[in-house]
């Protein structure tokens, strides 16, 4: 379609104001769009086809490697983390943490068994001291949760 085409078609066009492309409740009447002037048309070509991604500025994209990982990350705290309704993780390097008590226990009493969980004896999960760390079954959690609860 040629400029002078594409002239004449807008020209010819009927003009639609706010008045006309509403019914009683507000709405937009069937087949009438807010502007479609500026609407996508069929056969039109997108700006990014044949692009693989939007890179607005690769310059200033993370990179992968260790520039922003661990003690080099701009937030590190120590590599110790405290959510308010869990016990403390820490990080285990590769962007990956890991909780605190499970690192103890592994550390001092040695693996634990597949299906296992560790849970702190005196319910205080800031208290990460070997003794107070047990590993039970999720059965047995489940029972003393249920007996608690009663």
């Amino acid at each position: 379609m040629s400029f002078e085409e594409a002239k004449r078609d807008v020209l010819e066009r009927p003009v639609l104001t706010q008045n006309n492309m509403k019914d009683k409740q507000g709405k937009f009447k069937k087949g009438h769009r807010p502007s479609p002037d500026t609407e996508f048309k069929k056969g039109d070509t997108p700006w990014n086809k044949g692009k693989k991604g939007y890179r607005p500025s690769p310059d200033t994209e993370f990179k992968s490697g260790d520039q922003h990982e661990g003690e080099n990350h701009p937030s590190w705290k120590g590599g110790v983390q405290t959510p308010k309704n869990d016990c403390v993780h820490v990080y285990s390097g590769n962007g990956k943490r890991k909780r605190r008590p499970r690192v103890i226990y592994e550390m001092e009493v040695g693996e634990i068994p597949k299906g296992f969980i560790i849970i702190h004896k005196d319910g205080d999960s800031t208290n990460d001291l070997p003794s107070n760390l047990e590993a039970i079954s999720r059965a047995e959690l489940l029972k003393r949760n249920n007996a608690k609860n009663k």
